[in-house]
């Protein structure tokens, strides 16, 4: 009778095998093995039977004699259990050195002439293996390892045979073993030793060695030289029984025919870290990785502890084409005085040195290097990066001596007391970047006073500056800083403020150098009015500079003409409101019509942040609300990418706790930018219907990325993270003061 198929696609004989498995391991779970035994595997005359859905499997019918390659479903003839002739030929062609010899037994009839059959149906193999496992709990080990051997038989390219004959004879050498070492024989192992040794000569030294070779050419055979077909499970159990056994196939480099440069190529391409481990993984990986000078010149350390003096000092000859070090967590280093001159001058060839730690009370406090450097030594360094690693301004001042030659790129971030103080007292003639936080907390405005005609006057070409934490000093008489001719990034924290010993600030003289029309990114994170108009706006009118806080204020005392153009502007982002005049005589052309603005970040209402018992309270705020699809109409363009929106709610006019939300402005003003896929939200609203606004973002049509600090935790958060999920839009949530300053300029 023709073969037929269920619902699910499998045959009938198929699913009627999976039906006599399922009993069989429903038996070996209740620990009635031999009832298994008997359902994989029935005892007495068997009926010649075909399948079809009318006819079901009676008790006594073997799961076996249902598979497909029982031609004309006869059942198959077994191979004699009291012969021991299947088990010598397997261990004539392990004693064989060709790898082959396994595969071709397991082809061919065995030695009495019996013809074993031949299938690739995965369920006839989980039958044997079944029946294997079975015969192995009862204690049948000789009948298990034949039963194994005979999964081989079945289909040689599969692991299962190879694995489930190695697993048996593991067990038998550790039970025989923990008998000796307790004193007490188990009569099975005995039995089981004697049979093997006196039909196949396997003592238990020669029965462990079978094991092995056995293995080996199990991995032989189960390779690609002669399946095309994916690996299962038991192709890993395989792989892990012969890295167990220490096997040479398993212990291969799976890189050895690859060539060197190819080598050095993929190890590029990890972190110090997995280099470090790979040191570890074979003579030859640690031959190429110690002698690749490419793969040392920038390392990258995460958390080093303590090496020591000497351990470290073998470290620096053995690195010296060490270019970029960073470490990430210092404060378990030991950076001492005399270390850190070690690390300076024990790497000749060091460009780059980032510290950082977020543990500074757990490091040592360094004054000066330790020996003192003489005159003539000078340091190659062209960036110098220290985070939170307290360093007083005498070092800094060594350091930045040291290297004022060279040094192009200079961060302090949070690094002490007056750092600024070392920058005045070293002229950087190369420097290009300059990044200076300081944290205002518990400090006093005095403590933190920049001079920014010194620091101009130290860093005269300079191309970004990101400052954050001080007070900017001007005193009458003292000259406009001049310089900084190819500034093109500028970015102030949120800490920002400016000490001016005169009258009013209305008409306060520019503090900082004319700003450039090379100007690429413009970051003004500090809701203070008076800096953010004093950096954009303040022109020079001969001797005199103007700036207007209002465009009413601009007439006959500020030259619109005077404002520079913004071509190459692409990032412009501030916290503080600007007038709206005077924004679009700023950005309007070229740098939003005509030229690169791609992330464009405002606010629409001028407040500064004070919370008093949960409300917000305006000290500072514009007349009306302005509107962006109806005020900012010279901001349409084809080329913004981002816009972001701070201090904003359409609702009504009264800033008042309990307001309900209302952002629909913010939406229709997306519809004026067709390149659009990410926007930043921040309307630092405490009312309700903020969920909806972020709601309405995640579903319009362009936008594929949001950036809030509205919604966080809770039911509304989860529900957002869902919608957005559902529509493919990446949903953050970005903390209010961060991001600004290089970082933000490397992601953009």
């Amino acid at each position: 009778m023709a073969e037929t198929f269920g619902s699910s696609g499998t045959t009938q004989s198929e699913q009627t095998i999976e039906n006599l498995l399922n009993k069989a391991r429903a038996s070996i779970s209740k620990k009635e093995i031999k009832e298994a035994i008997g359902d994989i595997l029935a005892v007495g005359s068997l009926r010649t039977r075909s399948v079809s859905h009318s006819r079901l499997p009676s008790n006594n019918q073997q799961a076996i004699d249902f598979c497909s390659c029982n031609k004309g479903n006869t059942k198959q003839v077994r191979h004699g259990k009291d012969k021991s002739c299947h088990l010598k030929q397997f261990v004539n062609g392990v004693r064989s050195k060709d790898l082959d010899a396994i595969y071709d037994v397991a082809n061919s009839p065995c030695s009495c002439g019996f013809a074993w059959p031949s299938c690739s149906s995965p369920k006839h193999l989980e039958a044997i293996d079944l029946l294997t496992e079975s015969l192995e709990t009862e204690g049948h080990y000789v009948s298990a390892i034949t039963t194994g051997l005979g999964i081989i038989r079945l289909r040689p390219i599969s692991a299962a045979g190879y694995c489930r004959v190695a697993k048996t004879i593991r067990l038998i050498l550790k039970l025989e073993k923990e008998g000796k070492k307790a004193k007490r024989v188990n009569p099975k192992v005995a039995r089981t030793l004697a049979t093997l040794e006196k039909d196949a000569g396997l003592t238990t030294a020669r029965l462990y060695i079978f094991m092995k070779k056995l293995v080996q050419a199990g991995l032989n055979n189960t390779s690609e030289k002669y399946r095309n077909d994916a690996h299962d499970e038991y192709d890993q159990i395989l792989m892990r029984m012969a890295h167990s056994l220490k096997l040479q196939d398993s212990l291969r480099d799976p890189a050895a025919k690859l060539p060197l440069e190819l080598l050095r190529q993929i190890f590029s391409h990890l972190d110090t870290s997995d280099v470090i481990r790979s040191l570890r993984v074979s003579k030859k990986w640690n031959r190429i990785i110690k002698h690749d000078t490419l793969l040392w010149e920038e390392v990258r350390l995460a958390q080093p502890r303590n090496p020591g003096n000497r351990v470290f000092a073998t470290w620096l000859r053995g690195h010296q084409g060490v270019k970029s070090l960073t470490i990430d967590e210092v404060s378990g280093f030991g950076l001492s005085a005399k270390r850190l001159y070690m690390l300076l001058f024990g790497l000749p060839n060091l460009q780059c040195l980032i510290i950082k730690t977020a543990a500074p009370h757990r490091c040592d406090t360094i004054q000066e290097l330790d020996p003192a450097p003489s005159p003539s030594q000078k340091l190659g360094l062209a960036q110098l990066s220290l985070d939170g690693y307290q360093a007083p301004v005498s070092l800094l001042v060594q350091l930045l001596d040291l290297s004022k030659d060279t040094l192009e790129v200079l961060d302090l971030v949070q690094t002490g007391s007056k750092p600024e103080r070392a920058i005045e007292a070293v002229r950087m003639p190369k420097l290009r970047s300059l990044w200076v936080d300081i944290d205002m907390a518990g400090t006093s405005t005095e403590e933190h006073v920049l001079r920014m005609p010194e620091i101009v006057a130290s860093t005269p070409n300079l191309e970004a500056f990101c400052l954050n934490g001080f007070q900017l000093e001007w005193t009458p008489g003292q000259p406009t800083p001049q310089g900084w001719r190819q500034l093109k990034h500028a970015s102030f924290g949120p800490a920002m403020g400016i000490e001016a010993h005169t009258q009013g600030t209305i008409l306060l003289p520019r503090i900082f150098p004319p700003m450039t029309e090379s100007m690429e990114k413009i970051e003004i994170m500090t809701m203070n009015p008076v800096i953010a108009h004093n950096y954009l706006f303040t022109v020079m009118d001969g001797a005199e500079a103007r700036h207007p806080l209002h465009s009413q204020e601009m007439g006959l005392e500020f030259d619109e003409g005077k404002l520079p153009k913004l071509p190459n502007l692409e990032l412009f982002r501030s916290r503080c409101a600007i007038d709206v005049g005077l924004l679009g005589r700023l950005l309007a052309v070229p740098a939003a019509r005509e030229g690169s603005l791609r992330v464009l970040e405002l606010a629409v209402e001028q407040r500064w942040a004070v919370r008093q018992r949960h409300l917000w309270c305006p000290v500072v705020g514009l007349e009306s609300i302005v509107v962006p699809a109806e005020a900012f109409v010279w901001m349409e363009s084809e080329k913004i990418e981002h816009l972001g929106l701070y201090f904003f709610n359409y609702a009504g006019f009264a800033f008042q706790y309990g307001q309900r939300f209302n952002g629909q402005p913010f939406l229709d003003w997306l519809d004026k930018f067709p390149a659009l896929n990410s926007v930043s939200v921040y309307p630092d609203w405490p009312g309700e219907g903020v969920m909806p606004f972020i709601g309405k973002l995640i579903l319009h049509p362009r936008v594929k990325k949001i950036f809030q600090d509205s919604l966080r935790t809770g039911y509304e958060w989860d529900e957002a993270c869902l919608l957005a999920v559902q529509r493919s839009v990446d949903l953050y949530h970005c903390d209010f003061n961060v991001p600004y300053g290089p970082s933000l300029f490397k992601n953009w």
